[in-house]
């Protein structure tokens, strides 16, 4: 049948039977009735319709490389339902215009193509694929604009050669509802943007070239949800994804190859807890996050943490947990220590600060050469790089009775014949602190094999008072 260019009123073709309609140019003003409608294949290039286009139960065939029905330029008025629909070939709208789109409950198929092509695809509200099967083709949505919600509930999309759901540059003013969604290919969602949230809970993503979900440059107003036993078997990749609300992974179940990629995200709030299974690999690298929310279970065994920035931390846990979470990166970098310590002291936890900021010079330590690394250790045995002043008075201590001891027993030849009395002690401190002028150095000189002692106690005071000044110099001018 042929009604391209046609102009009419209203097309009613319900319950016939119609091997090829082509109603291609033609404008309808009212409804485009093909209900239960029987066919090989049904063409409304660049067609105007009124009212609604009515596809609900039809059971349409493309056997060649076409599709099933082929609306590019399709404008409609009201809606169009293909509810309990079963088309081989596929749906193609193109550059489309509608008032709403559903196709609940229909069963779709692609043949060498999408199996709902919406390149360019205007819906002012919703479109619904609820409890929608694809077997084999995807959906995609390039550049599509949904001014309502995209519902994709208890749906199955199978794609065999390419993405599940590919939706590069899609504009979503609500949000996508996906619980219990199934897909057999991988979700695409690069530079998309949705006005509300991303729903995924409960789901099964498959992955195509090991991508379960990726949208890079993706803008969220609100949440991104991977609750409620969503299994997840390939990467998730996020990277420079903005996101106000809350991205959130709970009671999630991670394949043991899956990796999360986060790198240069922007996030509200980052939740990872009571994962049934964690990520292999998880990269927050350059990520700006609120809130960190996690169970200690939850951490993958590598992470990369560069240039992470965060204002809080859930729980609060002691610094050697979180020494634990930061020693999961491959390779050592500050900041993440900087950055938790400035955690600790915004709480007001000063000692956990120290904690942090003392493990990082020793972590540093291991890739210096011998000369610098043997002062670390000089550095951190006498004074932990300045986070532990206390021991420097225990070796003051130690180091003054030790020598005075020996001097003691082994009193020094005086070398002035007015000079002040010998005192054991004060003739050890004066040895030991080079900044000091006590008289007794100058008025007495060792003898003997305690002459030898004597340049050993001056030379440890030399390096005991230039690490104190060092690391003390170093912590001021950090806390500054």
């Amino acid at each position: 049948m042929n009604l391209d260019d046609a102009s009419l009123r209203a097309t009613d073709f319900t319950g016939c039977h119609i091997p090829q309609l082509s109603a291609n140019r033609s404008h309808i003003d009212g409804d485009l009735t093909l209900t239960r409608l029987v066919s090989d294949g049904i063409s409304l290039f660049g067609a105007r319709v009124s009212g609604n286009l009515w596809l609900t139960s039809s059971r349409i065939t493309r056997n060649d490389s076409g599709f099933a029905v082929s609306g590019p330029q399709l404008r409609i008025g009201g809606g169009l339902y293909a509810h309990s629909a079963h088309m081989t070939g596929g749906v193609n709208l193109w550059g489309a215009e509608v008032f709403t789109v559903e196709v609940d409950q229909a069963r779709l198929a692609g043949r060498q193509g999408p199996a709902f092509r919406g390149d360019g695809l205007r819906i002012v509200q919703d479109l619904r694929c609820t409890n929608l099967l694809i077997e084999d083709g995807g959906i995609r949505l390039f550049g599509a604009k949904i001014g309502g919600q995209f519902w994709l509930v208890n749906a199955d999309v199978r794609n065999s050669s390419g993405w599940s759901i590919s939706a590069p540059k899609l504009i979503v003013d609500g949000g996508i509802y996906a619980h219990g969604l199934t897909t057999e290919g991988g979700v695409n969602l690069f530079a998309a943007t949705i006005g509300e949230s991303i729903e995924l809970t409960a789901s099964t993503l498959l992955p195509y070239r090991q991508h379960a979900l990726r949208a890079p440059g993706a803008r969220v107003e609100a949440n991104i949800t991977l609750d409620d036993a969503t299994h997840v078997a390939g990467d998730i990749t996020l990277t420079r994804l903005e996101s106000k609300g809350t991205l959130s992974f709970s009671n999630t179940a991670f394949s043991e190859t899956s990796k999360v990629n986060l790198n240069g995200a922007t996030l509200g709030t980052f939740r990872m807890e009571s994962l049934t299974s964690p990520p292999v690999a998880l990269d927050l690298s350059h990520a700006k996050i609120g809130i960190i929310t996690h169970s200690r279970d939850s951490w993958p065994s590598h992470m990369a943490l560069t240039a992470l920035t965060y204002q809080a931390l859930d729980p609060v846990l002691p610094a050697d947990h979180r020494l634990a979470w930061l020693r999961r990166g491959s390779d050592y970098h500050p900041q993440p220590y900087e950055q938790l310590a400035a955690h600790y002291r915004q709480m007001g936890h000063d000692d956990d600060a120290r904690k942090v900021l003392l493990a990082q010079h020793r972590l540093r330590r291991r890739g210096q050469r011998a000369p610098a690394r043997l002062w670390g250790y000089v550095e951190d045995a006498t004074v932990g790089y300045g986070y532990r002043p206390g021991r420097a008075l225990i070796w003051l201590l130690a180091l003054t009775t030790a020598a005075a001891i020996v001097f003691a027993v082994t009193p020094p030849w005086p070398t002035q014949s007015n000079g002040p009395a010998f005192q054991p002690f004060i003739f050890a401190l004066d040895l030991i602190l080079p900044i000091l002028d006590l008289g007794q150095e100058k008025a007495f000189a060792p003898v003997g094999s305690t002459t030898w002692i004597a340049w050993f106690t001056a030379l440890s005071g030399w390096l005991l008072s230039t690490a104190v000044i060092t690391s003390v110099t170093r912590r001021l001018s950090r806390s500054a």
